[in-house]
């Protein structure tokens, strides 16, 4: 039986980036780069949406670099995104093929469409279990974090992951996740606003953000081990184009795979080339990739994980009817890619 937990993001708390920046810029513009190349052919130009700091993003960078991706005859042109649901919305209006999102986002967006979407997801990503960072808050709230219910509130944004985090943040701390605000924002500068202008007391992070809230005097309170955030990575794409693009989608795992090999290997040599193209700190790129678990392909345990993320949704009313998410994972490119690859039951 479902059981009703109003959505505490509809509350009062939500701030957008124009109110706290006094601008109109969105985070769900995309900044484009890549172009198509002489030579390929169209049908082999995949349009990716990256999101900003994520696996994708830096493997393909490091893949385009080194020939991974014209070795196997694709052009791949990217898009940035701030988050997981931008990418999304990139797929589903049609201005990019496929693109790397959260757990929560994947989950949320298909619950909310179920029955109405061509969405799949056709392979796994990452695997993200932070060995640092977790939830920072003002200064104050550091020796009694339970006065966060008569704060100004914790930061999320609306349909990511950030939510489960706050989620799984408060409750480890007996906080009733009812009783507190939250502060919608839409990037990171965002964020870094919010803190800075004392509009918020509570956000959790880490990897190359936790420096920022450092710097800001920010404390750390619980940390992500101790808060068990494991956060999963996918890849998403339409019905339409998986089923027209299957070999393309194929090449297109067997490449990343390989930039991931490459950046193994070559870490430093990366890290350097990263800071200097993305402006994020080396040793920060560095702890933030090892953190994580690369992989393609689609496991038992990535499947799984996605229904625990579902389940989580739905109990905590994101959605208003039960869904199979297995119903809209499709192995078809991943086994052309390594049958090996491929472990989920039932495909």
């Amino acid at each position: 039986m479902k059981r009703t937990i109003k959505n505490n993001l509809k509350r009062l708390g939500t701030i957008t980036l124009a109110a706290v920046l006094g601008t109109s810029v969105l985070a769900g513009c995309g900044s484009k780069s890549g172009s198509t190349q002489a030579g390929y052919d169209k049908k082999n130009t995949i349009r990716v949406a990256v999101m900003t700091g994520q696996p994708d993003q830096y493997q393909i960078f490091i893949g385009q670099q080194q020939g991974i991706f014209e070795k196997y005859g694709l052009n791949i042109e990217t898009t940035e995104y701030a988050y997981g649901i931008n990418t999304i919305d990139a797929v589903v209006n049609g201005t990019a093929d496929t693109g790397e999102m959260a757990d929560f986002a994947a989950v949320n967006r298909i619950g909310n469409s179920d029955g109405k979407t061509d969405l799949v997801i056709f392979s796994e990503s990452a695997v993200d279990e932070p060995k640092t960072g977790g939830l920072y808050v003002a200064p104050e709230y550091a020796d009694d974090p339970g006065e966060l219910v008569n704060s100004k509130g914790i930061v999320t944004s609306v349909g990511t992951v950030s939510e489960y985090y706050a989620w799984q943040a408060l409750d480890y701390l007996g906080i009733d996740p009812d009783k507190i605000k939250y502060v919608n924002t839409d990037s990171e500068q965002t964020t870094l606003a919010l803190i800075n202008k004392g509009d918020a007391a509570a956000v959790v992070g880490y990897g190359a953000q936790q420096q920022y809230y450092e710097d800001a005097g920010w404390k750390l309170v619980a940390s992500a081990q101790d808060i068990g955030i494991n956060t999963g990575s996918y890849l998403l794409t339409t019905k339409n184009f998986n089923e027209a693009n299957e070999k393309n989608l194929a090449d297109y795992l067997k490449a990343l795979q390989e930039s991931t090999d490459y950046i193994n290997e070559h870490l430093d040599e990366t890290a350097a080339a990263v800071e200097k193209k993305f402006g994020v700190k080396a040793e920060n790129f560095k702890a933030d990739w090892q953190a994580k678990t690369l992989r393609v392909g689609f496991t038992e345990e990535g499947a799984a994980h996605l229904e625990e993320i579902a389940d989580w949704a739905y109990t905590h009313d994101k959605y208003d009817k039960e869904f199979n998410v297995r119903n809209y994972i499709d192995v078809t490119a991943a086994k052309q890619y390594d049958p090996a690859s491929v472990t989920i039951s039932g495909k």
